[in-house]
């Protein structure tokens, strides 16, 4: 136990020296205008005092008031930089789910433009034979970041910006309806997309725990399936054989099912291949990029940086050129 408590102490020891080489030297200066040009080792709290290199234990109020100020700023980025005295922590959160359903008889809609006229007119053909199912499923995803402040200071003026990487599938839409019969309606496109969002947290004290949050994703899913509405459906008779009544009238149903589904094939020629209109768009959360800082006495600025998932740097990065996520109108009537 005591070779663990002296390898700590000494690893706590190396790792203080390393810090404090790095730490640049200053020119502090006293009320008198006297100057010492020293880098510090450790500001106490509490107690107030200084420890500097040269010089040792100089209490805080000895300096300048701009000396005083370096001093406490010093001291918050060494705490802001403790992975043990300042802790954060990223998880993912669902804020909300909406789901829409609808089963409907599909139609044609035939559009002429007349000369003179600025409504065009149409003609609208039910498709009786046809079912079409929609559902769309929009989710709200974000995440969220949490604040530990376990020092014995508090931390002023925090940074925290984040981006949420996501992607959507939309659809390869057509022109014009008129022209839909040379378009599949199961093409999709994959866009990349990004949310940004900048907060300030103006402090927080010893002890204290503070959640952010990240800007919102919202993800859509869409399912269109059509389908032929065809009966399959047939009696039989008491020995488990069907009567041949009844096989001569599913025969005469079948054809004639098919006879109207052959009509209404020909009543929609030139929009495509019905079969062929089911359709699916996803859209899914790649992660979230957390960048936390706090400005240092050069006027720098000092980050953090967490992701979620811890492989996010690998597939992105916090300046990845992405598409904004600005909404787009798909115009099926163009020049309307």
């Amino acid at each position: 136990m005591k070779r663990i408590l002296v390898q700590l102490f000494s690893l706590a020891v190396l790792t203080a020296a390393a810090t404090a080489q790095k730490n640049e030297t200053h020119t502090f200066s006293n009320a008198e205008g006297q100057t010492l040009e020293d880098r510090i080792l450790k500001y106490d709290f509490e107690g107030k005092q200084v420890t500097l290199e040269k010089k040792g234990r100089v209490p805080l109020k000895s300096f300048s008031p701009e000396d005083q100020e370096y001093i406490i700023r010093w001291n918050q980025v060494q705490g802001f930089q403790s992975t043990m005295n300042f802790k954060m922590a990223v998880r993912k959160r669902t804020w909300g789910q909406l789901k829409y359903e609808q089963t409907i008889t599909p139609y044609y809609m035939d559009a002429v433009q007349v000369a003179g006229k600025k409504t065009p007119n149409h003609k609208i053909i039910m498709i009786d034979d046809y079912e079409e199912y929609s559902a769309v499923l929009l989710e709200a995803d974000g995440f969220e970041i949490s604040f530990r402040n376990q020092n014995s200071f508090p931390i002023e003026n925090l940074v925290v910006e984040s981006k949420v990487f996501y992607e959507q599938e939309i659809y390869a839409m057509p022109d014009s309806l008129l022209i839909s019969s040379q378009n599949v309606y199961t093409d999709v496109t994959t866009t990349n997309k990004v949310r940004f969002l900048s907060e300030t947290i103006p402090i927080i004290i010893p002890r204290e725990e503070i959640t952010m949050y990240s800007e919102c994703a919202i993800v859509a899913n869409h399912q269109l399936d059509r389908s032929v509405l065809v009966s399959t459906s047939t009696e039989e008779s008491e020995d488990g054989e069907e009567d041949e009544d009844d096989l001569e009238d599913d025969e005469e149903e079948d054809e004639e099912e098919a006879e109207a589904i052959e009509e209404a094939t020909e009543t929609i020629e030139g929009f495509g291949d019905w079969d062929d209109h089911s359709r699916q768009r996803k859209g899914k959360v790649i992660g979230a990029w957390f960048r936390v800082g706090i400005k240092a006495d050069n006027g720098e600025m000092v980050w953090r940086e967490l992701t979620e998932p811890s492989s996010l740097s690998k597939k992105v990065s916090w300046g990845s050129s992405v598409e904004p996520d600005t909404s787009k109108t798909v115009n099926l009537f163009p020049g309307k």
